[in-house]
């Protein structure tokens, strides 16, 4: 059988049109260009590896017990056959042999073989990207989640890094879903990034100990430019919001002064600011698509006080 060589290279995916929008939501699936099996719309996985050469399907749409919207994604790790032979970042000189990952861009295998990472991004300079997971892992094994924020340069045509982050897993077996906040850290206090790379793994690669089988459940990746639930005070977190999930409209109501709601899509692209009056504000949302959304409540001084998630139902 001849070996599929995956080449890895780090060029932004400039597409147009619905495809250049990924969704980090994890609700839309699509097929992948072979017809093979499915991958999150904008994200790819090694379930293209499937096609031709027999690899077990690594990437699963999950619609059931999801922590958002109607899907999650669930990577379990499989061993790599011997007739894929893909670079390991992380371990120079050395294939993956054993894999569990997604990542936004797309992998193609025809007319040449070859990865390309990165979509474009439309939220300024973005502090964190937030997340919910859960994880199976095998004993010695843990998952982790990589994001990049990037910017081509023309004088070097490559991609410079702008910004960096990572979540780690403990590796101590299945738990219920929980949120996470990646901080970004960034390289300068000026370049504005025009692209983003987000890896998810389920199994370690820094060094040897991938195992076979070990699981990792993500849903909801969304980036923020305000501080994270987690990083407000606590006594600050008095915000009711219902419905949840909302069909024709959503209500806020906050029981310190509270002046504004912000609320953006999954992306990061703002939907709206409301004004509250009297710490209260009804939002007509009969004209959301449905899906994950995100809301900020800030005081007059544009101060965050409470940041949370919400869906849209029809």
């Amino acid at each position: 059988m001849k070996k599929l060589v995956l080449t890895i290279t780090a060029s932004l995916l400039l597409i147009t049109g619905a495809k250049s929008q990924a969704d980090l939501g994890l609700d839309t699936w699509v097929n992948d260009q072979y017809g093979s099996l499915q991958d999150v719309q904008g994200w790819t996985s090694f379930n293209t590896a499937s096609f031709g050469v027999g690899m077990a399907q690594t990437v699963f749409k999950i619609t059931s017990g999801q922590a958002f919207g109607s899907a999650a994604a669930k990577v379990v790790t499989q061993k790599t056959p011997s007739a894929v032979m893909v670079p390991n970042p992380f371990r120079p000189f050395h294939n993956f042999d054993t894999v569990g990952l997604m990542c936004l861009g797309s992998i193609h295998i025809l007319p040449s073989v070859g990865l390309t990472f990165g979509m474009p991004i439309s939220v300024y300079r973005p502090q964190y990207l937030t997340f919910s997971s859960k994880d199976s892992a095998v004993a010695g094994d843990s998952a982790f989640v990589l994001a990049y924020l990037t910017k081509w340069s023309l004088a070097n045509h490559k991609l410079d890094t702008i910004a960096s982050g990572k979540w780690g897993e403990t590796g101590n077996g299945t738990q219920p879903w929980a949120s996470h906040t990646i901080t970004m850290t960034y390289n300068s206090g000026t370049i504005v990034p025009d692209s983003q790379q987000i890896f998810v793994s389920s199994s370690i690669y820094m060094r040897g100990g991938a195992k076979m089988g070990s699981a990792y459940w993500v849903d909801g990746f969304c980036w923020q430019c305000n501080a994270g639930v987690n990083e407000l005070n606590a006594e600050t977190n008095t915000v009711s919001v219902s419905p949840n999930p909302a069909s024709s409209e959503i209500n806020f109501a906050s029981s310190i002064n509270a002046n504004y709601v912000e609320v953006s899509d999954i992306t990061g692209r703002r939907v709206g600011l409301f004004v509250m009056q009297n710490n209260k504000v009804k939002i007509q949302t009969e004209n959301f698509t449905p899906g994950f959304y995100l809301y900020t409540v800030m005081n007059e001084k544009k101060e965050v006080i409470n940041r949370g998630k919400f869906e849209v139902q029809k």
